[in-house]
């Protein structure tokens, strides 16, 4: 805002450096970013989109969570082993024999019990958990972009204003200087001075400080070990939003956080079928061919095995209380697991609401501070007319100017907070746009 608006009634604009980074047409960027309209805003989504490490580590879980499904899916299915066997021997040191042979051996375990189908039906909920903790990981990470872009834009609008302000408190001095040395004024205004000066250029240090940290903040959030390049300043940067009054109670149930806890909840209860169903007798078929399993032999009462089948029944009777406490571990992940969803609904349907109330309230603080700007821009530009006719001196109208810096600076705040408390509400919604 100061860079368009107030470079028509400044003695001097405000420069400020920076390079604007090349903008790559943007891939997927969520759909709340085209409501923003800025590409800038949406090149830097994609990369973070790309490069993020937090999504990484959600990928690498459901890489992980993928593959136990594989492995459930594996218990699953027939089993089959070959190999190789020799031996030489005898039954005294005189003489001695020898053999070889290749035993083909196969299981499968018939799940009289469902205890292999609920053990995949938790795996497979567990990956549906990590890929709804993916999308999340992504909404985290780039609504916290879009934030960190908002303060950057917003703490540019700061180093910019500050730069005003220093310029004002070093003519001040002057003029004071020139005052003091011809006796109008005593000395102690030219010290103040020179006091507001030193805090003006701590300010404006601290300013291009706070951009810095923003550039770096990005990166970090990109997945590089650099700050971002500083995107060019023209002023009024920040982007609008749209003005939200209600949100539809689906788009709440599609967070994936949501959609994860509810898929936990799912993985719960198949965990707690496979422990009731691990308490129960297991049935296994064998065959072989070439065999030297000890069991068949004795079995059989046989020697040797050219082939078998075989089918078998065992249940555990005395397990020391092992599959009772399964079975409760079971349950109380599951007590948990609901527990964790009924919070997480509860939690979206409230954080709705607020942020609902924070979006209202952000908008109609800028609607105050847009006035209150206009106010102080149109006084400064009478300031400017009554200083050229002589009806005010220099630092009246300095004055004018530092009271429309800060009424910039204050419709600077108000914005950068209704474009953040917008982000907010497009992430308890689950990333739809409105």
């Amino acid at each position: 805002m100061i860079g368009r608006i107030l470079a028509a009634v400044l003695a001097a604009t405000p420069t400020v450096a920076g390079a604007a980074p090349q903008v790559a047409p943007p891939t997927s960027p969520p759909a709340w970013a085209a409501t923003l309209d800025d590409p800038v805003l949406s090149d830097l989504l994609v990369r973070a989109d790309q490069g993020s490490l937090d999504i990484r580590v959600a990928l690498a879980r459901l890489d992980k969570a993928q593959a136990d499904v594989a492995l459930a899916r594996a218990e699953r299915r027939p089993h089959l082993t070959i190999g190789a066997e020799a031996a030489v021997g005898g039954a005294d040191f005189s003489s001695s024999s020898a053999g070889a042979g290749a035993p083909v051996a196969g299981s499968y375990e018939v799940d009289l019990f469902r205890r292999l189908k609920s053990r995949q039906g938790a795996a497979e909920a567990d990956k549906v958990a990590a890929e709804h903790d993916v999308a999340a990981a992504r909404q985290l990470v780039l609504a916290e972009v879009a934030r960190t872009y908002v303060t950057l834009r917003a703490d540019q609008e700061h180093r910019a204003a500050a730069t005003v302000r220093a310029e004002l408190a070093r003519q001040a001095q002057d003029l004071l200087g020139r005052r003091a040395s011809e006796g109008v004024i005593l000395a102690e205004a030219v010290t103040t001075a020179r006091t507001a000066q030193a805090q003006a250029d701590a300010d404006l240090q601290r300013a291009a400080h706070a951009v810095d940290a923003d550039r770096w903040r990005l990166g970090l959030l990109l997945g590089q070990d650099a700050p971002i390049d500083e995107p060019a300043y023209g002023g009024d940067e920040i982007p609008a939003t749209p003005l939200i009054a209600t949100a539809e109670s689906d788009a709440v149930l599609a967070r994936p956080a949501i959609r994860a806890a509810y898929a936990r909840l799912q993985a719960a209860d198949a965990r707690v079928a496979e422990a009731v169903a691990a308490s129960r007798p297991r049935f296994t078929l064998m065959a072989g061919i070439g065999s030297g399993d000890p069991d068949l032999l004795y079995l059989l009462d046989v020697r040797a095995l050219a082939w078998a089948i075989a089918g078998g029944l065992t249940h555990e009777l005395l397990d020391g209380g092992a599959a009772k406490a399964r079975k409760q571990g079971a349950e109380a992940e599951a007590r948990l697991a609901e527990l964790a969803y009924r919070k997480a609904v509860g939690q979206a349907w409230g954080q709705v609401r607020l942020d609902l109330a924070v979006l209202q309230d952000a908008a109609a603080s800028e609607s105050v501070a847009k006035k209150a700007w206009t106010r102080a821009v149109v006084a400064f530009g009478t300031g400017q007319t009554r200083h050229q006719d002589g009806d005010i001196d220099a630092m009246a109208l300095a004055a004018l100017e530092a009271r429309a810096i800060e009424a910039d600076v204050a419709l600077t705040n108000a914005q950068a907070a209704r474009a953040q408390a917008y982000v907010d509400l497009m992430l308890t919604l689950g990333g739809r746009a409105a």
